[in-house]
Order: structure tokens, then C-alpha cells, then sequence
């Protein structure tokens, strides 16, 4: 068997699709390139997320509508949840870029289990939501997200659930 190239290779990357204005700023001496707007700021918010999600590649819904368009199956992309991040009014859905080279492969029936756990989470069927997750795989740290929150609240979702979790730190 080969042995990817970058299997032990870390990072976080948020990718958002979007407008954005990019621009020069600075003297003649010190000059910088850099771009502007809410899709940068998300880009950002998503990039920070990784870390405490446990997962290299997060994507905005946007993101991920476009790639499975053009896409020709070369990756894999699933939902990971609904989430308001921390300084931020407006919930949003976050995806991840499933990693095919890495140690983590998730086959198409434990991504289909998790978003059917996910679509239980959002609905507040927190019981079966929890019961789906335990068909993902114990090495996929991303769906701790919703175990250790529907854990936290004793598998009973809190009163007037709108399905979002509230991202509390950077």
C-alpha cells in the first residue's frame, strides 16, 4: 500500500465563496495585498473553526454547491452542522472537504449515517441523532461536535431549538 505523500501533514483552511474587493494598501516602501468583505471575514471564521472541529477543510454551503457541481466525484463533501460563529448574528451551515488521502477516509454509507444524524440533530431527535453517530467511525473527531453537545444537554434538546450551536470561543 502507498503512503500518501502529506498523511502527516496538519492544517486549517475555511474557504467561502463570494464577493470580495482585493487591493494594494501601504506606502510605496511597504506595500500589502489583501482582501475585504463579509466573505473574507467568514473565510476566516471557518479557517479558526477548524481547530476546535478537528477538521482540515471547512466550507461554506456556497462553497460546497459549487464543487459538487463542477465536480466529477473526486471529492467528498459532507454537512457538519448548523452553527452561529462567535461574533457572528447569522447561523449558517458549515461543510467539511473530506480528506482522501489522509488517515480518516469515510466511506459513502458512514457520511450518508452522519448527515442522517445530523438531519435527526436539527429536527431534535437527539436520541436517534446520537444512535446514527455511533455508525461513524470513533477516529472521525468532527462528529464530536454533536455528540458532546447532545451529551451536554443529556440528549434533550434545550426549549425553543432552532437547530443552530452557538460557537462560544474564536
Amino acid at each position: 500500500k502507498q503512503v500518501h505523500p502529506l498523511r502527516d501533514f496538519q492544517f486549517g483552511m475555511g474557504i467561502a465563496s463570494g464577493r470580495a474587493v482585493a487591493g494594494r494598501i501601504g506606502t510605496a516602501d511597504q506595500v500589502k495585498v489583501t482582501a475585504f468583505g463579509p466573505v473574507v471575514n467568514l473565510a476566516a471564521r471557518l479557517e479558526s473553526m477548524t481547530k476546535f472541529l478537528k477538521a482540515s477543510i471547512l466550507i461554506d454551503e456556497a462553497t460546497a454547491a459549487g464543487i459538487q457541481q463542477a465536480d466529477d466525484h473526486q471529492f467528498k463533501i459532507r454537512r457538519l452542522a448548523v452553527v452561529r460563529p462567535f461574533g457572528m448574528k447569522n447561523a449558517l451551515t458549515i461543510c467539511q472537504l473530506l480528506d482522501q488521502g489522509g488517515q480518516m477516509m469515510l466511506t459513502e454509507e458512514e457520511i450518508e449515517a452522519y448527515e442522517a444524524a445530523l438531519d435527526r440533530f436539527l429536527a431534535g431527535d437527539w436520541r436517534q441523532a446520537f444512535e446514527l453517530l455511533h455508525r461513524v467511525p470513533a477516529g472521525d473527531q468532527a462528529k464530536d461536535l454533536l455528540t458532546v453537545h447532545i451529551a451536554q444537554h443529556n440528549r434533550t434538546p434545550p426549549p425553543n431549538w432552532d437547530g443552530v450551536i452557538d460557537i462560544l470561543q474564536k
